[in-house]
């Protein structure tokens, strides 16, 4: 064992062609009679991409099966950041006074899109390291600890499982807030065509057209689905936006800054509406050409620079219009009666029930496909129950709903407590550990002085944590 440790492999390794001329360079200078341990080979301290695979290009390689084109991922993406956000933006700016609305939103706006850009970033160059040509959020977060510092590598293990566990809390949180959204409006549609009922009454008669839905496997197959459901989104954006604007638009009467508990509550829902962060890299990974989803012109900078204009624009004058009574979601401001508000909100829960789905499918890809279909890997009936698992994660889902049916709340929850480890602190603390002796000089300070910012804005988002469950609280109880 000794020779094969300080011979055999190190011989193999020198005459490798896959091994780059830096590392074998590198292995030359090695004092091989100190080596007892063939793991300590590996030794990634000090390297970055050009020392393990100047030649590799993870955009290189297609993913398996069906994948989808520039366009297809543009909906995808589009779908996932235009759901229920967009509407809870003119409540949320009545929460925190419009000075504040709008300069929280920007905020959010921005350390959203960096904070896509830097787990891109630090997944592509991860990926060159290890030689593959894609990882989900949780392998890239434990490839950093991985290949990072040699004293944080033992915490590999613990940063994926928390990375896993803030994505289902993401994506369970935003699929009950779209499907809470859709069924309002269902609710309110029924009580004028057939007959009053509860919240909870419309959510058990939807149980089961949504399990066969979230039976769809292929996301190949919900990118029509998510296009119409774009398409249909942008369209009662459109016509609420018409309705805003048939409305007296004016400052008097409209605080500029709120009081600290609707602003901590209001901040919340604002990084909800903007943060996609749990649909970005399944989506990303499905990509033909994945170099084409955050480069300049890529996927990432054509939707959320617009985006943003859009939700300040929503938020701003929506509040203006509608003053203290604005409601959430805002179409509740619209008349509920007649063809048009009937057609607006048929269509808006058509695209909010293409949310649910696609916010399914990053559970059920992190859940099974990552985890238990590899257990059950070999053994009998494993489609079935795949069927079973995607059934009992629906009605999961459907049950939380039925606890909680507040919208604000729920938003304001998974923005509040869950985006800000996700969106702004893990991709901090990944792009640190993959980057930390790239750059110097001025180029460090502007590194370190992003990375700190995406922190402070990520601890003021957590401080409304404590506002959303006394809320919840105190809905519970009544």
């Amino acid at each position: 064992m000794q020779v094969l440790c300080n011979v055999v492999v190190p011989s193999l390794l020198l005459s490798g062609s896959t091994v780059s001329g830096v590392w074998r360079s590198h292995l030359k200078k090695m004092d091989r009679s100190k080596t007892s341990n063939p793991t300590e080979l590996n030794v990634v301290d000090d390297m970055d991409s050009s020392d393990f695979g100047e030649n590799y290009e993870p955009h290189d390689h297609k993913p398996p099966g069906e994948s989808t084109s520039y366009c297809e991922t543009l909906s995808l993406l589009a779908k996932a950041c235009v759901g229920t956000g967009i509407f809870g933006m003119p409540r949320a700016f009545s929460n925190a006074g419009y000075i504040l609305g709008i300069a929280g939103t920007i905020l959010a706006g921005i350390a959203t899109k960096t904070s896509m850009h830097l787990i891109a970033e630090s997944e592509h160059e991860l990926c060159k390291r290890k030689r593959i040509p894609r990882m989900t959020y949780p392998e890239t977060a434990e490839a950093a600890f991985e290949l990072g510092p040699r004293s944080l590598r033992k915490f590999k293990k613990i940063a994926r499982i928390a990375c896993s566990a803030f994505l289902l809390m993401n994506e369970s949180g935003s699929f009950c807030a779209h499907l809470i959204f859709g069924v309002e409006n269902i609710k309110a549609i029924c009580d004028h065509l057939v007959y009053p009922a509860s919240l909870r009454f419309h959510l058990l008669l939807l149980l089961g057209p949504f399990i066969l839905l979230c039976w769809i496997k292929n996301l190949k197959h919900l990118a029509p689905g998510a296009t119409m459901g774009s398409g249909c989104a942008l369209v009662c954006i459109g016509a609420v936006y018409v309705f805003i604007f048939s409305q007296p638009i004016t400052l008097e009467g409209r605080k500029e800054i709120g009081s600290l508990r609707p602003v901590a509550l209001s901040f919340g829902t604002i990084v909800f509406a903007l943060g996609a962060f749990g649909e970005y890299m399944p989506i990303k990974n499905r990509m033909t050409e994945p170099a084409k989803f955050a480069s300049t012109c890529g996927v990432v900078n054509v939707l959320m620079i617009p985006f943003t204009v859009l939700y300040v624009i929503m938020g701003f004058f929506g509040y203006l219009a509608f003053g203290e009574n604005t409601r959430n979601p805002i179409n509740m401001n619209m008349p509920e009666t007649g063809v048009m508000g009937y057609l607006i909100r048929a269509l808006l829960t058509g695209s909010l029930f293409m949310s649910c789905l696609i916010n399914n499918y990053v559970v059920i890809e992190e859940l099974w496909h990552k985890n238990l279909k590899l257990k059950l890997e070999g053994r009998k009936h494993v489609g079935q129950w795949e069927y079973a698992f995607r059934t009992v994660v629906t009605c999961a889902c459907f049950l939380c709903c039925i606890a909680i049916p507040n919208l604000e709340l729920v938003t304001a929850l998974v923005g509040s407590l869950v985006m800000p480890v996700l969106g702004m602190w893990l991709p901090v603390i990944i792009s640190s550990l993959t980057f930390w002796k790239k750059y110097t000089g001025f180029q460090f300070t502007l590194f370190i002085f992003k990375n700190v910012a995406l922190l402070l804005t990520g601890v003021f988002a957590l401080v409304s944590v404590l506002v959303t469950v006394l809320e919840i609280y105190e809905s519970v109880l009544k």
